[in-house]
């Protein structure tokens, strides 16, 4: 089964994790994945501006290969940004074929798309859809159209005729609907049967929760900084007392530390075991991991160990910082990583350490 992976845009990730489900659930044709991003390749991405179109493919080729996944597995990201050529300015997407150097990507503005759409947020998504739709169409060497049918593949530049299209919801010509059962593509009809009453779906299972963000607030700044958080505190309840007291400690020394008593408004609600494990990966410069008997048979404290592990693995560079309270082994934490014994310091000097390993950066 092919892959195809999708950048799961903060602004609307909650809605394309759905879309992607019941897109699962109805064909058996491609595997579709959502991927969150690090911040390193958002800032990319989400700042305003114009990119040549050459520079976002190999962008995100190199997301691909970072993650992992093979040039076969086609690939599909969002940028704030406006695409040029050499000769115009995309209104939509640019991408490559299977064939195409690098293969397989396709990268979708949602420039024009958030003037077409400034207060609407179900037909900015659905236009959204009909881009995904669109590209996988024309991977599949179906060929778009210069007049306006209402169609997936419609492509003119008149925006009275594109507005209506993506009014009338996501679906294919008559016309291309049989070219697609003749190809044996019917997973397409299905992709699109699926959406096609979008407007119902995001009644029923809520798909558009919230406003997307982005219509009200500032992206990324170029020179912001590309994590949220200076470090992220990982420890079992039992040590609580210890970890509170550093957290505090770094607070006042002007740390912008994640510890979860701190964020109780932002946890509540979460998908937590999506959200943590993004965090724990990507949000953090460093990760503060209380070694502990009670750390290494949590649940939830596994699954944030592994979430650091995978960055660090990725990084090839300290990221993990542990503080030792007993002599357990964790698993994939080598004995020979450089510790810090917390019976050996007080609080203000592990602060103090980390404000030095903050300056290095």
């Amino acid at each position: 089964m092919d892959t195809v992976l999708i950048h799961l845009h903060p602004d609307f990730s909650e809605e394309m994790e759905k879309i992607i489900t019941l897109w699962n659930n109805n064909q058996q044709t491609k595997h579709f994945e959502g991927i969150r991003l690090e911040r390193r390749f958002e800032v990319k991405l989400l700042t305003k501006g114009a990119i040549e179109a050459q520079k976002l493919i190999v962008l995100a080729h190199m997301i691909r290969n970072e993650i992992c996944h093979r040039p076969e597995d086609k690939i599909i990201i969002f940028t704030e940004k406006r695409i040029f050529t050499d000769k115009y300015f995309q209104l939509f997407f640019w991408g490559t074929t299977r064939w195409g150097n690098p293969p397989n990507v396709t990268v979708i503005s949602l420039d024009f798309t958030r003037k077409l759409f400034p207060s609407k947020e179900p037909y900015m998504f659905r236009a959204i859809l009909v881009n995904i739709l669109s590209a996988l169409a024309q991977d599949e060497g179906f060929l778009t159209h210069e007049e306006t049918r209402g169609c997936v593949l419609d492509f003119c530049n008149y925006m009275p005729d594109i507005i209506h299209a993506i009014d009338k919801g996501p679906r294919f010509c008559s016309e291309h609907e049989r070219e697609i059962k003749k190809a044996n593509k019917e997973y397409l009809l299905k992709l699109v049967n699926v959406i096609s009453n979008i407007d119902d779906i995001a009644k029923q299972d809520k798909i558009i929760t919230k406003k997307i963000s982005s219509l009200e607030k500032a992206r990324l700044q170029e020179k912001e900084s590309q994590f949220d958080y200076d470090v992220a505190l990982s420890f079992a309840g039992e040590v609580r007392e210890c970890a509170e007291q550093l957290a505090n400690i770094l607070v006042q020394k002007g740390i912008k530390v994640f510890y979860d008593k701190f964020e109780k408004h932002t946890l509540w609600g979460k998908d937590l075991y999506t959200y943590l494990y993004d965090l724990y990966k990507l949000r953090a410069k460093y990760c503060i991991i209380f070694v502990s008997k009670y750390y290494a048979q949590k649940m939830w404290t596994n699954h944030e160990r592994k979430a650091a592990q995978a960055r660090a693995i990725n990084e090839h560079k300290e990221y993990i910082l542990p503080i030792k309270l007993d002599d357990t082994e964790i698993p994939g934490l080598p004995q020979t990583v450089g510790y810090i014994n917390w019976f050996d310091e007080t609080p203000e000097k592990i602060a103090e350490y980390l404000l030095k390993k903050l300056e290095e950066i």
